[in-house]
């Protein structure tokens, strides 16, 4: 889990599978899209909602009962734009290892038929 530092405030942010999994349904978008491609990085609208997940997931797993709203993430945007760059690199920090882990997916969610064998 990783944090951020809003006006001194240090916040934990998580991207797990479940915090990916509930922006992709909340993008009403394609799992194999968000963990393989720069889509969801593409504009505000995506990077805030990604941050809801990521700080929800984080305050749930930090056993807070604290729970953040889109208003609430464009306000700490405002007070501090550079947060829109560290919650994008936490993303791909947290999304490159989990690509690893899961390996090669097709768009249907099924690993590849070359995966597993070796050359």
């Amino acid at each position: 889990m990783k944090e951020i530092i809003v006006n001194g405030k240090v916040l934990p942010i998580h991207f797990g599978l479940k915090a990916i999994n509930e922006f992709t349904k909340l993008q009403n978008g394609d799992f194999h899209d968000t963990v393989t491609t720069t889509n969801s990085l593409g504009n505000l609208d995506s990077i805030v909602t990604l941050a809801v997940s990521g700080l929800n997931e984080g305050a749930r797993r930090s056993k807070s009962d604290i729970r953040y709203t889109e208003n609430e993430v464009w306000d700490l945007f405002d007070e501090n734009p550079k947060l829109i760059l560290e919650v994008s690199e936490i993303f791909m920090e947290a999304v490159i290892p989990l690509t690893d882990k899961l390996g090669t997916l097709n768009p249907n969610g099924q690993p590849t038929a070359t995966e597993g064998k070796s050359e």
